[in-house]
């Protein structure tokens, strides 16, 4: 009840900006989601990424979309995870990791054919195996086939490319990951996001950024700085607010060139 009333006043709110903006009261709803997830990225706010959440949760009520409402708790879910992930939190992780899994299995059965749903769930099944590695023999072929389904229904989509990249970047190579796959895929899904238009504005269109930050991160490690100072640089020109490349990445990768630098005079 409370949920409802919850809904009613916020597409009660969101009324009049829908009118101004020929959209429906629930598609300016869940585009302002977007945008909170998006922030609670960029600062890499815990709080903010359950505000998010909860706002997801309360549209949940509305029977328009039920399926994208889903995928987006669910990708608020992956967000919380890395969150407390970050902060050595592994119970609430593995509360939020679970919870994900839930809500993208409810939208895959809601809409089998949207491939992101696949994708996500992909990666929340890998994330799960990252928490607890025993469950990797029975979560990793799921983790896969998701993948491969992902694939067959949007061969095209940079998101699915994307997570296809972080996966095998977090995977051993004996398992059929590594970092030479990862940059197969992350490279892909470059390619693929300078192209790729979302149908409506309520779909998924988070992703780019990351994928430069993936990039980089590999040429960060293999020592490449300038090609990972571009990639990050690209990143931030997508996004200039994306605090991981911005306050993180950027930060590491001076720490690594001053290092090789003074290792340089320390051998002449």
């Amino acid at each position: 009840m409370k949920k409802a009333f919850a809904l009613f006043l916020l597409i009660f709110i969101y009324a009049g900006i829908s009118r101004a903006q020929n959209l429906p009261a629930i598609d300016s709803l869940i585009i302002q989601g977007k945008e909170q997830i998006q922030q609670a990225v960029n600062t890499w706010n815990g709080q903010k990424m359950l505000a998010a959440r909860a706002f997801f949760e309360r549209l949940l009520n509305d029977p328009t979309y039920p399926w994208l409402i889903h995928y987006y708790i669910g990708y608020a879910d992956r967000g919380i995870v890395n969150f407390y992930f970050s902060q050595k939190n592994k119970k609430k992780a593995k509360e939020f990791v679970n919870d994900g899994i839930q809500h993208l299995k409810k939208s895959v059965e809601l809409k089998d054919d949207f491939g992101e749903s696949y994708a996500l769930l992909s990666s929340l099944y890998g994330t799960k195996i990252g928490l607890s590695p025993l469950l990797g023999i029975t979560l990793g072929p799921k983790s896969g086939r998701m993948q491969q389904r992902a694939f067959e229904l949007a061969p095209e989509n940079p998101r699915v490319s994307l997570i296809a990249g972080e996966s095998a970047y977090y995977t051993p190579k004996m398992w059929g990951g590594g970092k030479e796959k990862a940059l197969k895929h992350l490279q892909k899904a470059i390619e693929y996001f300078q192209t790729f238009k979302s149908e409506k504005p309520i779909l998924p269109t988070w992703g780019h950024e990351e994928a430069y930050a993936y990039l980089g991160l590999i040429q960060m490690e293999r020592k490449n700085f300038a090609e990972a100072k571009d990639s990050f640089e690209k990143a931030l020109e997508i996004n200039p607010n994306y605090g991981w490349v911005k306050f993180v990445l950027m930060k590491e990768l001076e720490k690594k060139m001053a290092k090789e630098v003074k290792n340089e005079d320390e051998k002449n």
